[in-house]
């Protein structure tokens, strides 16, 4: 195992020592519940305490978690009350769509599913909660990316290189650029197997009270029920059901994604 990752392991297992009944613990009885060396579980705490991952009381110079962790679990809070209010309305447009539904998120580069509702239907998407997938391909990716600042989006293209994964991935920054500026412009985004081969999807962004997207929300399924006949229609479904659960969120219409 790389050393790095072996670190990163054993930083997690250190994180992992403590729950309600522990919340406070010394260097001494982590060492000895991982079966560590005392002078290496030192190295992994100051690490961890740099990064706002611990905290060491002056006093009893014990350990407790820091606020780096009180952060993320903020972050999967909002996550999951989003989740609970976009739910049932998942759940009316797979009915009416009858096809999949999904509801993703920014995660780093990338985009994560949040939740998925499947349609009554043999021929299902693979695709589960908690995947991470690229945030260039695929119309669920490509609405929350269209509406992030300039910048963002600028420095996504440098630091990500566009791989394809189909002929239909779009590989070229300008283009890519150009579809993102269509689709901010129309306000919902469309793939025909940019991801994966066989599926198309219609997608739309959710927005907070801020005017900032929070989530994208799509319509998948195989090409042969996702077709001209129905497009426009499930882009109308998609689009007002995205509209709802923002107005939900508290917003009033105004996005601010472009600054």
């Amino acid at each position: 195992m790389p050393k790095a990752i072996n670190s990163l392991e054993k930083g997690l297992d250190i994180l992992s020592c403590f729950d309600l009944q522990n919340n406070t613990l010394s260097a001494q009885a982590i060492s000895e519940h991982l079966s560590i060396p005392l002078s290496t579980i030192y190295r992994y705490l100051e690490t961890l305490k740099a990064k706002d991952f611990l905290i060491r009381n002056g006093v009893t110079r014990n350990f407790r978690l820091g606020f780096m962790l009180f952060k993320l679990g903020n972050i999967v809070s909002s996550q999951m009350k989003l989740t609970e209010i976009v739910l049932p309305y998942m759940k009316s447009l797979s009915s009416l769509s009858e096809e999949t539904v999904i509801l993703t998120a920014l995660n780093g580069w990338k985009v994560i599913c949040l939740e998925k509702v499947e349609p009554q239907k043999l021929i299902k998407l693979s695709l589960e909660r908690g995947r991470s997938f690229p945030l260039y391909a695929g119309a669920s990716s490509k609405i929350l990316l269209a509406y992030q600042n300039k910048s963002y989006i600028e420095s996504f293209l440098k630091k990500v290189p566009l791989v394809g994964f189909t002929r239909n991935t779009i590989t070229d920054p300008a283009q890519l650029r150009k579809e993102l500026k269509t689709i901010h412009k129309q306000g919902y985004s469309v793939s025909d197997q940019e991801a994966d081969l066989g599926a198309r999807a219609i997608g739309a962004p959710i927005f907070d009270h801020r005017g900032k997207i929070v989530a994208g929300l799509s319509i998948a399924g195989p090409r042969d029920r996702i077709n001209q006949r129905n497009r426009a229609k499930l882009i109308r479904l998609v689009k007002e059901t995205a509209q709802k659960i923002s107005g939900d969120l508290g917003y009033t219409g105004s996005d601010e994604s472009t600054d």
